[in-house]
């Protein structure tokens, strides 16, 4: 693909972003997910959460704790990657998943293969904070390395993180996700302004007329989650949202693309 903008260029229809992959039928954050993103025509970027195990190695989960989406229990972070990848991370969702496992976000990096663009979410947690710059470094080593680092939007709720990766990485692509109970008030352009960034995430009950116009009013992209009815994606495309994320991206792609079924 080509390199990543975070705005689509005028007159274009919005990013059609897939939510941990097409977690609406297979379990997220898992190879399956993600496979089902990169074979579905029409998916501009694929949405993944990152963390650290126990020996520093940066796997793709979204919980601090295991138990919601494998069969492991308590932090991830305790877990080696041996020990993480014995876990089932599937039959919560239905016993056909039963053989995913937690995978690396160098093997998902490796799949996807520049097929989409990837939007790399850091997580950082109440209960456990990473030492400053861990997570931001060891996920750019793992970008770099592989080549993909205009294939990326890196993003975290903790705006803070997304400093530190601008400052490891000024050509790093950043965005903010608003969180209502911290950043009430607070227009994209400052919570952005404030860390480098260049785009700003909401979710749709958080999202306003008022912060898409100062996002547009100060060249940033606005991207809504997690838009799963017709009704939802179409209001927010008369709106001029330039990115929406789904659990089922596949089937919102038509109607993103005005293509008749």
């Amino acid at each position: 693909m080509q390199s990543f903008r975070s705005n689509p260029p005028a007159g274009t229809p919005p990013y059609v972003i897939a939510h941990r992959g097409i977690s609406g039928k297979a379990p997220e954050n898992t190879p399956a997910a993600f496979s089902m993103a990169c074979l579905s025509p029409g998916i501009d970027m694929i949405e993944l959460d990152v963390r650290l195990s126990k020996e520093e190695e940066v796997i793709v989960l979204h919980d601090r704790s295991l138990q919601r989406t494998t069969t492991g229990n308590g932090p991830a972070r305790n877990y080696s990657l041996r020990e993480l990848q014995q876990f089932d991370a599937g039959s919560w969702f239905n016993p056909s998943f039963s053989h995913e496992r937690v995978p690396l976000l160098r093997e998902v990096l490796q799949f996807i293969d520049r097929r989409r663009w990837v939007d790399i979410e850091l997580k950082s947690d109440f209960l456990h904070q990473e030492p400053p710059g861990l997570l931001e470094r060891k996920v750019l080593d793992v970008v770099r390395e592989l080549g993909m680092l205009d294939q990326v939007l890196f993003s975290s709720f903790n705006h803070g993180l997304m400093r530190t990766l601008r400052s490891i990485e000024p050509s790093a692509v950043t965005g903010v996700i608003y969180n209502m109970y911290r950043d009430l008030g607070r227009p994209p352009s400052k919570l952005a302004g404030r860390v480098g960034a260049s785009v700003i995430v909401c979710a749709k009950y958080e999202f306003t007329e008022r912060m898409l116009h100062d996002a547009h009013e100060h060249g940033l992209a606005l991207y809504v989650y997690t838009l799963n009815d017709q009704g939802s994606v179409r209001k927010m495309m008369e709106l001029g949202v330039d990115g929406i994320l789904s659990d089922n991206a596949d089937e919102i792609v038509p109607i993103v693309r005005g293509i008749k079924q």
